[in-house]
C-alpha cells in the first residue's frame, strides 16, 4: 500500500504536469491578469462609484421579488434566517423567525410571492471545527405568505443553488453528494453524483406539490468529473444557465430544456461562475477570477453577453481591497439594477458584509427590460458534446490545490 505522503507527492507531480502540458497558456501566464487585486488597504466602501449604493450592512445572496420592490437575503453564512428588505423605504423584516429551523442557505421568491427555501433539517450545525456544516445537505421547502407558519417540505434535496421563475411555477435544483469540505474530496468528486433537475409547483388547497419532475442533465454531458450548479432560467428561450466546475476552471454554460443541447458561453481558461440572467435573456452576470482558475480567490462581477461573443464587461473592482470582493449578483425584474453582496474572504464561502445596489443606466450601460427579449439562440455553436482532453488535468490540479490549501489552514472557496 502506498503511503499518504507518496500519494500526495505523486498527485502534485501529476498536477504540475497537467498544468504545463494541458492548460492553455493564459491560465499559467506569470503576469497577473488582475494586477490591482489586493493592492489596497481599507474597504471597497471607501471608494464607491456614484452608481453603486449600499442597502444594508449585513447579509448575503440577494434575490429580487417579482415586482422589483423587495429583496430577500440570508443574514448569515453558510446558514441563516431569511430577511426581506423594502428597497424604497429600507424597512426590513425577518420572515423565518416564527418557527424552529437550522437555518437556510438559499431563499428565492416564487411568482406567487411565496418563497422557495433550501436548508438542512438534520445533521451538525456550523461550528469552529466544521464552519460550513449544513451547506451541502439542504432540502427544499416552500414558505407560504404571510410567512407565519413553518415551510412545507417538497421531498427533494438541494445542493447549492436553486432556481425560480418570475412568471411560471417551474423550478430547478441540483442533486449531488459532493461535499467540498470532505477530507476525501478526491473520491467525492471522482465517484459522486452531480445532476440538475426541474419540476413544477402546483398548489392544491393548503398544500404545495412538486410535479413533472425531470432529470435535465448530469455531469457526463459536460465531462465525467464536472460538477454542475443550476443558476437561472433564460428569458425568451428554453434554456437553463448553469456553471460547470472542474472544467477549465469553471465555465458558464446553458442547456436547452427541450433538446438537451449544451452550450459553453464563456470559453475561457479562467474561473467563472454564472449568477443572474438579464430579464430579456441578453446577458448573464458572472463571478470571475482572472488570476487563479484552480482555486478562486477574491472575485469580481462581470457581464457576459449570451451571444457567443465572449465580450466581457467588468462591473466591479472590489477585489482591489485586500480580503474583499463582490459576489452573488441578482438582476431586478425590469433589468435596470443589480443587487449584489459585499463579501469578505474568510473561512466560510459567501460570508456577506452587506447588500449593495448597482444602477446599470447610471453606469453608462444598457438596461435589459423584459419587453426587449433577446433573440433565442446560443453562442456560436459551441456545443460541448465532446469534452477537451485537458478536463482531467484541471480536475487533478484543482483537487490537489484544495488539499494543499487546507493543510495550510486556509479555506477553500
Amino acid at each position: 500500500m502506498i503511503g499518504s505522503g507518496h500519494m500526495l507527492s505523486s498527485a502534485v507531480a501529476l498536477a504540475t504536469i497537467a498544468v504545463f502540458v494541458f492548460v492553455p497558456a493564459p491560465a499559467i501566464s506569470q503576469a497577473p491578469r488582475d494586477p490591482e487585486r489586493g493592492t489596497l488597504d481599507g474597504s471597497p466602501l471607501d471608494d464607491l462609484p456614484p452608481y453603486i449604493s449600499m442597502l444594508t450592512d449585513f447579509g448575503s445572496r440577494p434575490d429580487w421579488s417579482p415586482d422589483g420592490e423587495r429583496i430577500l437575503f440570508i443574514d448569515g453564512a453558510p446558514l441563516g434566517d431569511v430577511v426581506e428588505l423594502d428597497v424604497a423605504t429600507g424597512t426590513m423584516r425577518t420572515l423565518t423567525d416564527g418557527f424552529e429551523h437550522m437555518g437556510f442557505t438559499r431563499a428565492h421568491y416564487l411568482p406567487t410571492g411565496d418563497l422557495l427555501l433550501c436548508g438542512p433539517t438534520s445533521g451538525p450545525r456550523p461550528n469552529d471545527d466544521r464552519p460550513e456544516a449544513g451547506r451541502f445537505t439542504g432540502v427544499m421547502s416552500v414558505l407560504r405568505r404571510p410567512f407565519e407558519g413553518p415551510p412545507q417540505p417538497l421531498g427533494m434535496p438541494c445542493w447549492e443553488g436553486i432556481v425560480t421563475s418570475d412568471v411560471s411555477p417551474r423550478i430547478a435544483w441540483n442533486r449531488s453528494d459532493i461535499d467540498y469540505t470532505d477530507p476525501d474530496l478526491l473520491s467525492r468528486v471522482q465517484d459522486g453524483i452531480s445532476e440538475i433537475w426541474t419540476g413544477e409547483l402546483r398548489y392544491e388547497d393548503e398544500r404545495v406539490l412538486l410535479e413533472n419532475i425531470e432529470l435535465v442533465i448530469d455531469r457526463t454531458a459536460v465531462f465525467p468529473f464536472a460538477v454542475l450548479e443550476a443558476q437561472d432560467f433564460r428569458a425568451g428561450t428554453e434554456e437553463l444557465i448553469f456553471t460547470a466546475y472542474a472544467y477549465a476552471g469553471g465555465e458558464v454554460m446553458g442547456v436547452d430544456l427541450s433538446t438537451g443541447l449544451v452550450t459553453n458561453y464563456s470559453q475561457s481558461p479562467f474561473y467563472e461562475e454564472a449568477e443572474g440572467v438579464a430579464p430579456n435573456g441578453a446577458w448573464v452576470l458572472v463571478e470571475r477570477d482572472l488570476d487563479n482558475a484552480f482555486l478562486p480567490g477574491p472575485l469580481d462581477i462581470w457581464l457576459l453577453p449570451l451571444d457567443g461573443s465572449q465580450a466581457w464587461d467588468r462591473l466591479t473592482h472590489f477585489n482591489r481591497y485586500r480580503g474583499w470582493y463582490a459576489s452573488n449578483p441578482s438582476v431586478n425584474p425590469d433589468g435596470t439594477h443589480v443587487a449584489f453582496q459585499l463579501s469578505i474572504d474568510g473561512d466560510v464561502v459567501a460570508e456577506g458584509r452587506g447588500i449593495l445596489l448597482f444602477d446599470l443606466a447610471a453606469s453608462g450601460r444598457l438596461i435589459a427590460p423584459p419587453d426587449s427579449v433577446a433573440m433565442a439562440g446560443g453562442g456560436s455553436g459551441c456545443s460541448v458534446r465532446e469534452s477537451p482532453s485537458d478536463g482531467a488535468a484541471w480536475l487533478i490540479a484543482t483537487l490537489v490545490m484544495l488539499r494543499l490549501r487546507r493543510r495550510d489552514g486556509s479555506a477553500s472557496r
